[in-house]
C-alpha cells in the first residue's frame, strides 16, 4: 500500500490462513484527536501566542493547537494539509493566519503550500490565499496593524518572496524578491500600515508599500557590529523598532539607522 506518496510494506499475519471470510468493508467507527504533544520551536519564529480567552495558540506538524491551561484541554485546528510553519494574530485576537509548507497527499499528489485565515471560536476556515503563488512553504507572516485588512507573507524560495495581500479578497497587491539569505521574520509597523520590516541572517529590511510597489531600505549598523542573525523585532509607543540578535544585543531603530543600543549583553542569543 502506499501513504501519502511513499510505499508502505504489510506483512500477512501468520495466524490467518483464509480471507475470504474477513470483513473488508471500513468500520462505521471515526478516530477524534484528543491531544496532541510537542511544539515546532527549532526553524521558526513567533510562534506561540496567549488569546484573549486564556488558550495559548501554537503549532506542531500539521495541527494548530489551542490549549487551556488552567482547564487542560485542547482544541485543533486541522485545515492544513501538511506541516504549518508560521502563524499571526489577527488585531481582534479572534482570526488567525497560519502558513504551511508544500506536501503531498495520501495518493503521491503534490500539495501546495498556502494560508489559512480561521476563526479562533468556531474553527471554521474563512479563507485560503496563495494557492499557486508560494514556493516551498510560507515561511513568516503578519496582518497589517490597523484594521487586519492587509496580509504580508515571506515564502521559502530562494528569493524569499514578500507579498502583501487583501485577505478578504484574496487579492494580491504587490510583490517583491527580498533575498537569498534566511528571512525569520516580517511585520508590519503598528503606526504607518505602509511600512513592513524583515529581518534575518546579517540583515534588517525597511520596506515602503504605496500600490503594487514596495521598495527597500537596508537597516545601517554604522559603528555597531552587523550579527549573525537578526532574530526577532518589537516596537515601542514610539514608533521606534526594537531588534534581538544572536549576539545578544538589543538595538533600537529610528528609521533605518541605530538611535541606541538597549542592550549588549554579548554572547547571549535573543
Amino acid at each position: 500500500m502506499f501513504m501519502r506518496g511513499r510505499p508502505i510494506t504489510m506483512f500477512i499475519p501468520s495466524d490467518v490462513e483464509n480471507y475470504d471470510d474477513i470483513r473488508t468493508e471500513l468500520p462505521p467507527e471515526k478516530l477524534k484527536l484528543e491531544w496532541v504533544y510537542g511544539y515546532r520551536g527549532k526553524d521558526c519564529r513567533a510562534n506561540v501566542y496567549l488569546l484573549p480567552t486564556g488558550e495559548i495558540v501554537y503549532f506542531i506538524a500539521s495541527v494548530v493547537v489551542l490549549f487551556n491551561y488552567e482547564e487542560r484541554t485542547q482544541r485543533h485546528y486541522l485545515g492544513h494539509t501538511d506541516c504549518v510553519k508560521c502563524l499571526a494574530i489577527h488585531p481582534d485576537k479572534i482570526r488567525i493566519a497560519t502558513g504551511q509548507i508544500a506536501g503531498v497527499d495520501k495518493d503521491g499528489r503534490p500539495l501546495q503550500p498556502h494560508v489559512r485565515v480561521w476563526d479562533s471560536v468556531s474553527l471554521s476556515t474563512l479563507q485560503i490565499i496563495g494557492l499557486g503563488t508560494f514556493e516551498r512553504g510560507v515561511g513568516c507572516l503578519d496582518f497589517s496593524k490597523d484594521s487586519g485588512v492587509h496580509l504580508c507573507v515571506i515564502d521559502d524560495s530562494n528569493e524569499h518572496m514578500l507579498t502583501v495581500w487583501d485577505w478578504q479578497k484574496k487579492s494580491k497587491g504587490a510583490e517583491i524578491k527580498t533575498t537569498n539569505e534566511v528571512v525569520l521574520a516580517v511585520e508590519f509597523h503598528p503606526t504607518d500600515a505602509n511600512t513592513i520590516i524583515t529581518c534575518g541572517k546579517s540583515h534588517i529590511f525597511f520596506w515602503t508599500w504605496s500600490g503594487s510597489s514596495l521598495t527597500r531600505k537596508q537597516g545601517i549598523f554604522g559603528k555597531y557590529e552587523k550579527p549573525k542573525f537578526v532574530q526577532c523585532l518589537a516596537f515601542l509607543g514610539n514608533g521606534d523598532v526594537l531588534t534581538g540578535d544572536s549576539g545578544g544585543v538589543i538595538l533600537i531603530w529610528r528609521g533605518n539607522t541605530i538611535a541606541n543600543p538597549a542592550s549588549t549583553q554579548k554572547n547571549r542569543k535573543i
